[in-house]
């Protein structure tokens, strides 16, 4: 059986749909109900702390203090050193 269903999207993802559609030959409709099952079996397999937004949003208070944060540069703390350290050293 199936469901007709309507969405607004972005244009941006509108073109991306349509460009990957006549690059492979897939149906637009094929494309998009793959990448809703897809989506909606990682949100069923994963635990939701490895679920990463495709988009964040942030409040106006938010923004100032990531913008603050990004603009005054800090010391690595002795966890980034050694994350770092434990990267370079192939472990």
């Amino acid at each position: 059986m199936h469901t007709q269903i309507s969405a607004f999207i972005s244009t941006e993802t509108k073109t991306q749909i349509e460009a990957y559609s006549a690059t492979y030959g897939i149906k637009k409709a094929f494309l998009i109900e793959e990448a809703l099952q897809h989506h909606l079996q990682a949100l069923h397999e994963l635990p939701t702390d490895a679920i990463i937004p495709a988009r964040l949003i942030l409040s106006e208070e938010g923004m100032l203090n990531l913008s603050k944060q990004l603009s005054e540069a800090s010391p690595p703390t002795a966890a980034l050193k050694e994350l770092f350290r434990e990267e370079s050293s192939g472990n």
